[in-house]
């Protein structure tokens, strides 16, 4: 009996045991699996900022390891908006991956910011700014991949991952000046030598808070093909929509390097009330004919210096844009593929009735778009003794093409020719096109007023007579007999 009492006592201890040691194991797991952030703010007012915490991804820490799983009140986020409706375990890790290639750019922050303000999504942790308080720290987080959103438009967002009890530092940034340049409202379009191009560069005024000085100055590059000066710039600076007047900058154009600069006088004092608010800058360049064989595309870009220190300004990253030329190759060919050279053609952009296009004569079958500078101009294009014509200097678009001339011996074409240039962001800075041309041979058609003719019929009416007389003759000496 004492034996059986024993045995129960062991089981109940160690049932005990168990049961307690599990409910430490849990209590330790609940414990750990919650962290905090803290948003140091340095210089900044936040008096009134609410700073909000969002986990995008739930964290599974193991150690020195973790995975991540998109949180639910994200799942659309990724499936719709970024991954194309993509569904099934793959999800996450190309969750994952958007994130690390997309997460500091402006793009992915406003689209995340658009998607938690349509769908009304609640923080997972938040925290207030006051006058005097310089460190706010969001506690009770599950760990997760988080975005810590300011209110407002003067702060960018802040990412970070909470893996641990300990507090994770992030600090507070203003949002920086840098320039998104664009032509025609894209980053590339195409223009024709001659064509006037316009350019618009957006930035902001920047967060000039515990300063009581600042500088700001724009800075364009231009490419060889474009050409720029103050007569034909027509700049334009706006903030916040209202137009800056000349005097409160200076503007610097070196026509020689391509570049000019607009330095702001007193920027502080003017502007420092204009904080975040739009800064833009729209003017013009004139396509010229080194645009034909300008491949380095990566100097046509706009960027800001700014900041306290004169002497160490701090220069954003530039933005670029494309401006591309074309070429038009007329193959001219008779019916066997051998070229024909002394065809003549015409070219209109888009129809007939825009007029013929002038061009400038380089020699050997090479023609570019004409210039108003050019004084020596064609309108007709002849192809050489390889029989290719090459015209440089176009734009995309629609194109006609007349033969108004073709090859001695050879019939001249009948219909026009429709050629559309097409292009996208991608493609390199000339698109060459070709238009194979065949002439066929005037065969010789049937002669009915020829001399042959003639000649055949009077000489057999003169063989008929002949014969007739012939025949009368022989008939009248039978009767005299």
């Amino acid at each position: 009996m004492k034996n059986k009492l024993k045995k129960v006592i062991a089981y109940v201890l160690s049932f005990m045991m168990l049961f307690t040691m599990s409910a430490m194991n849990i209590s330790s797991v609940s414990a750990a699996s919650t962290g905090s952030i803290t948003v140091h703010t340095g210089k900044h007012d936040v008096n009134g900022v609410n700073f909000n915490a969002y986990r995008l991804m739930d964290a599974t820490v193991s150690g020195n390891k973790v995975s991540y799983s998109i949180s639910s009140n994200f799942t659309g986020f990724f499936t719709e908006e970024l991954l194309n409706g993509t569904t099934g375990d793959d999800i996450d890790i190309k969750a994952y991956n958007y994130i690390k290639a997309n997460v500091s750019t402006t793009n992915f922050q406003n689209k995340l910011k658009t998607y938690i303000a349509t769908n009304q999504i609640s923080a997972d942790g938040a925290a207030t700014g006051t006058t005097d308080t310089k460190e706010y720290t969001i506690a009770g987080l599950a760990y997760g991949y988080y975005a810590v959103i300011p209110s407002g438009e003067g702060y960018t967002p802040s990412f970070t991952t909470v893996k641990s009890s300990n507090a994770v530092d992030v600090y507070l940034k203003g949002k920086t000046p840098d320039p998104e340049k664009t032509i025609n409202n894209k980053k590339y379009d195409s223009a024709q030598v001659g064509d006037t191009v316009d350019f618009k560069v957006e930035s902001m005024v920047p967060n000039m808070t515990g300063y009581n000085q600042y500088y700001y100055i724009f800075k364009d590059t231009m490419t060889e093909g474009l050409t720029v000066s103050k007569d034909t710039l027509n700049l334009v600076v706006k903030i916040g929509g209202t137009v800056v007047d000349t005097s409160e900058y200076t503007l610097t154009v070196d026509k020689t390097n391509r570049i000019f600069t607009v330095e702001f006088k007193n920027f502080y004092t003017n502007h420092a009330k204009d904080a975040n608010e739009s800064l833009t800058f729209t003017y013009s360049a004139v396509v010229n004919e080194k645009a034909i064989n300008d491949t380095n595309t990566s100097t046509n870009k706009a960027e800001v210096s700014y900041g306290n220190d004169p002497d160490h300004l701090t220069t954003g990253a530039p933005s670029e844009v494309k401006v591309l030329t074309h070429t038009l190759k007329i193959n001219k060919v008779d019916e066997q593929n051998k070229p024909l050279s002394g065809a003549e053609f015409a070219l209109y952009r888009n129809n007939v009735d825009s007029g013929k296009l002038k061009f400038v004569n380089e020699g050997n079958g090479t023609y570019r778009i004409a210039t108003i500078d050019d004084e020596t101009t064609t309108d007709t294009l002849v192809s050489p003794e390889g029989g290719v014509i090459t015209v440089k200097g176009l734009s995309e678009g629609h194109y006609v093409i007349e033969e108004t001339k073709a090859p001695d011996g050879y019939a001249k074409l009948k219909n026009t020719i429709n050629k559309t240039i097409s292009v996208d962001e991608n493609a390199p800075q000339t698109v060459t096109v070709e238009e194979k041309v065949t002439n066929k041979t005037e065969s010789w058609l049937p002669e009915t007023g020829g001399m042959g003719t003639v000649i055949f019929t009077v000489v057999g009416v003169v063989g008929v007579l002949a014969i007739l007389s012939t025949y009368f003759k022989k008939g009248k000496k039978r009767e005299e007999a």
